[in-house]
């Protein structure tokens, strides 16, 4: 919070072995990164779990990221920190979770698909000085069906496991939600974070200036909306 920063960077391991573990629901999680989680930080945290270098998406090697949305603005600022940390070639897969029961789109479903297929389009408008830069990624809207008895983390899990993705990408609140006595991060993203083998982003989203959101992202989403 000092500098300050927009990332601060993690292992899920320290040098010299394994953190103690605290529990989180029901699950553990090493402590240097429940501490980080804990005190509400600013910044997105990122928590590599790969412990051989080998398996990092650096330099040439292509990463994949798969982001867990919905509506709501933490999520949003998931799908943009994993287009911040991307490189040209990257792939981003944008996973919505829906109902076991829902076979066609339900209202709420159709608005998540929308909002990202808005954002896709302006990666190919050249009137969008910003997201227009990353025209060169690899963007893709999947819906998952939950299977049965199966849970929304669950889903988000199976689905990275699928494409063998590098990192999993979640979005909290976390000061806002810290500043109300909260716990820091939502259930479905810690579970998911928990649930995961692989490296995970917690994406922190702060409300400051509501109008920055409305003026910058909403209105590149809304681009291709007919009402």
């Amino acid at each position: 919070d000092s500098l300050p920063a927009d990332f601060a960077c993690m292992g899920f391991f320290g040098l010299k072995g394994t953190k103690r573990d605290i529990t989180m629901l029901g699950a553990t999680l090493r402590t240097n990164v429940a501490d980080v989680l804990n005190r509400g930080n600013s910044c997105s945290l990122i928590c590599i779990k790969d412990e051989d270098p080998e398996l990092l998406p650096i330099r040439t090697k292509k990463a994949v990221f798969v982001v867990s949305v919905s509506l709501n603005k933490s999520s949003t600022k998931a799908f943009l920190d994993a287009l911040r940390l991307s490189k040209p070639g990257d792939e981003i897969h944008v996973v919505y979770v829906k109902s076991y029961l829902e076979r066609e789109d339900s209202d709420y479903t159709a608005e998540v698909r929308l909002k990202y297929e808005g954002f896709f389009a302006s990666f190919r408008d050249d009137g969008q000085q910003t997201f227009s830069n990353f025209h060169d990624r690899l963007v893709k809207f999947e819906l998952v069906s939950k299977e049965r008895r199966e849970s929304v983390p669950q889903a988000v899990v199976r689905y990275a496991d699928e494409v063998e993705a590098d990192f999993l990408v979640v979005g909290a609140s976390v000061k806002d939600r810290v500043a109300r006595g909260k716990k820091p991060v939502g259930s479905v993203s810690l579970q998911i974070c928990l649930m995961t083998e692989r490296n995970f982003i917690v994406a922190n989203w702060i409300d400051v200036a509501p109008q920055v959101y409305d003026n910058h992202v909403g209105r590149s989403t809304s681009m291709r909306r007919v009402w």
